[in-house]
């Protein structure tokens, strides 16, 4: 009884233990004749080799790999589409169709900055294509695989880090000095010594920003002839060729940023400081510029033109420019100066005729403009009954503005800071309301010709916008 009742624990005991078991893995009890075969384990370890490969070959790595391929083809479909949107015989760039030449710069100053910018771009692809092309060899060639061991640890590698750390040194230094050099020649006092050497002497105009336009002051409009006119021009600079121009830089209002890519680098504009930069263009032509700092809502827009010309053509420009007009005006023509000084209250704003003269500290027609402007600004802040009190009293400001002079209107090109081309239609257009040809400008804003009619058309009528075009087509 003792080894029968012996014998019933001994296999009871596996059964229960088997149980706990069982339960344990949320499997229900077995006995030894349902316990699975053989051939049903080695099917079940097949399986699950199976699923582990499956698993092994959707792993976190591989997921991340996929990944990785995805953002290095997008990041190739959009270096394509900006590839394709460059374009290197546009209007305002310097770079040339064909890599490394400088066929796209004209003078020396652009040379220079280009030659500077095409070695640094350089250097740089080849460093990135250098670097990058190692570190992907590198993540391809030496990949863990699943199941790799971990690989043996390594510290560091003394004439590989003493290589990467003087090669760079070397290139930064190299391409800095470089650099110093070039902004030495960059300053005006190279264009002096320039000149010097041509025998002649530089030509000083001062470009001043405006929102939205560029106002254009020669004080020596020809410095080879003693006591020069002084010239006023707006949104087209003309310049002789093969002459150093020194620019002097002012801003009225905000920050602007004067470039004229083909014959110069960028030059911020700053309020209360003036900067300088020179230029010279050796060969005749039109040549694009573009504000480069953003300086409001038409800042887009405001973009100037320069007509670099041989030396008789631009002594010619300087000898013709104000005065008399070279034909009388016709009865359209007469009409429309009556516009201009009464109805159209151009005269508000614009002079016609003459240059706008600035005294010893800067202070000048366009400045007391810009201080009306100011003034009338400040005015507008007042509560709105007192402001009815003022004009009750007769003590409304004036309104008027800093706006291109436009003595030579009929012979520049464009119209709106360069946005259309001048013709009498366009010019029409404009006149009836600048809005339609330039959104934002101060014009429309501001002149009290737009403020009567709900449209902010001007308020005139078509017989007097016709007589106007005359008059202003006529300033040549």
């Amino acid at each position: 009884m003792v080894t029968a009742a012996s014998e019933i624990l001994h296999i009871r005991r596996p059964l229960r233990t088997r149980r706990i078991r069982g339960f344990t893995m949320g499997l229900l009890p077995f006995s030894e004749k349902d316990s699975p075969t053989k051939t049903q384990t080695a099917l079940d370890q097949e399986t699950n080799r199976g699923t582990s490969v499956s698993s092994a070959s959707d792993s976190p790595t591989r997921r991340s790999g996929r990944r990785s391929l995805v953002a290095l083809v997008l990041l190739g479909i959009m270096v394509a589409l900006v590839a394709v949107g460059c374009d290197a015989d546009a209007h305002q760039s310097v770079l040339s169709s064909t890599p490394w030449t400088l066929d796209g710069a004209n003078g020396p100053v652009a040379r220079e900055q280009l030659l500077l910018f095409n070695v640094l771009l350089w250097t740089m692809v080849v460093v990135f294509v250098l670097v990058e092309g190692a570190l992907l060899y590198a993540a391809i060639r030496y990949r863990r695989k699943p199941g790799d061991p971990l690989p043996p640890q390594t510290h560091g590698h003394t004439p590989l880090e003493i290589a990467w750390t003087i090669v760079p040194t070397i290139l930064i230094l190299g391409l800095g000095i470089w650099s110093v050099f070039v902004l030495f020649k960059l300053e005006p006092g190279e264009a002096v010594a320039l000149a010097r050497e041509q025998g002649k002497e530089p030509l000083h105009v001062e470009a001043i920003g405006h929102q939205w336009w560029w106002e254009f002051r020669y004080e020596d409009a020809n410095p080879d002839v003693e006591g020069s006119e002084l010239i006023t021009t707006a949104n087209e600079m003309r310049v002789p060729v093969d002459r150093p121009v020194i620019m002097t830089l002012k801003s009225d209002d905000v920050i602007h940023s004067f470039w004229i890519p083909k014959l110069a680098g960028k030059q911020d504009v700053v309020p209360t400081k003036a900067n300088q930069m020179w230029f010279l263009a050796e060969d005749a032509g039109m040549y694009y510029g573009q504000c480069a700092e953003f300086c409001g809502t038409a800042h887009a827009q405001m973009k100037f033109r320069v007509h670099a010309l041989p030396d008789a053509e631009y002594t010619a420009w300087v000898d013709g420019w104000g005065g008399e007009l070279a034909e009388p005006l016709s009865p359209d023509g007469a009409a429309g100066q009556l516009v201009f000084l009464g109805a159209g209250q151009c005269v508000t704003c614009h002079t016609v005729g003459s240059a706008d003269p600035v005294n010893e500290v800067g202070e000048g027609v366009q400045r007391a403009r810009m201080d009306t402007y100011i003034a009338y600004t400040k005015w507008l802040q007042k509560p709105a009954e007192e402001r009815l009190e003022d004009v009750r009293a007769g003590e409304e400001p004036p309104t008027a503005f800093a706006a291109p002079n436009l003595t030579d209107l009929g012979a520049r090109t464009t119209l709106g800071s360069g946005l259309v081309d001048l013709n009498r239609e366009t010019l029409r257009q404009w006149l009836r309301n600048p809005d339609d040809i330039k959104p934002g400008n101060r014009m429309s804003e501001l002149a009290a010709i737009y403020q009567t009619r709900l449209d902010h058309r001007a308020d005139l009528t078509e017989d007097e916008l016709s007589d106007l075009v005359e008059y202003l087509m006529a300033q040549k």
